[in-house]
């Protein structure tokens, strides 16, 4: 697992550095121009061409950061798949291996090569982030902020994924645009509250929107960005509650591509506003901060599946019940999807579906389900 860590830098030489914020940037778009006109993302190719072009106009870039901003560049055109030119501004961020920067973060203390040497920097670690200085350093990046004139330090630390154990508890989480998430242990998680308030952030956004003038785009702006950090808290929120369950295995349907080529109605809407994805990657690195697994399944037929005989049937969901044509069994269809998640992550996690007439473990076939729990967000 990674963790990254950022931190404000008081630099010796700024003037050294912003330098070699101008070469560094400049290398990466003589880079990506190239590989945009060649379409091709490949590092080799790349550097064949461009090194000893960007070696003659910038000789003072020191080489380890040339192939640092040239990896960058080509990582870029891979992402894009050569079908948009990456662009940089002259004080884009950078990024530095060991051999540019050596970084002490136990003395708050960095030297820093630029194209005027080295430089030295100070910086202090607040103490939430002293837990990752004992992580092995992968790798750091240092950041210009033009507006304040201030250069900060993210650093990335790396540490083994949490291993799954023989005895692991398992949770199943289904996610869905009625309610946030529904666990296999009967907790419900509701998304009334969010939607309303959402609807008023939406009525709002129409009426700026429709005014048009320089105040109201303003106006716009921070209304969104209201919008934006309220979803995030709420996200923040339930994962913490979530991870902080009983259990040390979650699993999550990897939900990868639901929204391309899907025509979902009148919840087209409320699909592409839904932060499924943000809330997946809380609860990955809450649960990894806890020494818990998070482990993905595929989503076939999870819903359609009954997780008392394991029949599948598309008729059998109507809405937000599930009823069994075969065994009759009846369950909130969001609960059924969470006890099915649970069986396919066990089962993954496993490897054991042998010996098992239905193939469901036994806790997931009592005739007597559990108080469902509900919690509003």
């Amino acid at each position: 697992m990674i963790r990254s860590i950022k931190v404000k830098l008081e630099v010796t030489n700024p003037d050294a550095l912003l330098e070699t914020f101008k070469a560094y940037n400049y290398a990466y778009s003589v880079s990506a121009q190239w590989g945009f006109d060649n379409q091709t993302a490949n590092k080799i190719r790349n550097h064949n061409a461009t090194y000893e072009q960007i070696r003659k106009e910038v000789p003072e870039l020191p080489s380890s950061l040339l192939q640092c901003a040239r990896d960058c560049a080509c990582e870029s055109l891979k992402r894009d798949k050569c079908e948009i030119l990456p662009k940089r501004k002259q004080f884009s961020a950078m990024r530095y291996n060991q051999r540019v920067i050596t970084i002490n973060t136990l003395k708050g203390i960095a030297t820093i090569a630029t194209v005027k040497g080295r430089i030295k920097a100070q910086f202090e670690v607040p103490d939430c982030y002293k837990q990752y200085l004992k992580w092995n350093l992968k790798s750091s990046t240092i950041i210009y902020q033009k507006s304040q004139k201030t250069f900060y330090l993210s650093i990335q630390f790396e540490s083994p994924d949490p291993e799954l154990q023989e005895d692991a508890i398992y949770i199943g989480i289904d996610r869905g645009l009625k309610n946030i998430a529904v666990c296999s242990d009967n907790t419900f998680y509701n998304m009334n509250h969010v939607r309303d308030v959402k609807r008023r952030y939406g009525r709002l956004k129409s009426q700026l929107q429709s005014k048009g003038t320089a105040s109201a785009k303003r106006k716009l702006k921070k209304v969104a960005d209201a919008e934006k950090r309220f979803v995030t808290d709420v996200n923040h929120c339930l994962a913490k509650q979530i991870v902080q369950k009983p259990f040390t295995v979650f699993v999550l349907e990897d939900l990868t591509g639901i929204r391309d080529n899907k025509n979902w109605g009148k919840n087209n809407r409320w699909l592409h506003q839904w932060s499924f994805y943000q809330l997946e990657q809380f609860i990955e690195y809450k649960a990894e901060n806890l020494g818990k697994v998070v482990i993905y399944v595929d989503p076939k037929y999870t819903s359609q599946t009954c997780s008392k005989c394991g029949e599948i049937k598309a008729s059998n969901r109507k809405g937000l019940v599930y009823k069994c044509s075969s065994c009759k069994f009846e369950l909130h269809a969001d609960l059924n999807a969470s006890r099915n998640i649970v069986y396919k992550g066990k089962s993954l996690a496993d490897r054991l579906l042998v010996n098992q007439p239905n193939g469901y473990p036994e806790f997931l076939q009592s005739p007597k389900p559990l108080p469902q729990k509900l919690v509003e967000f």
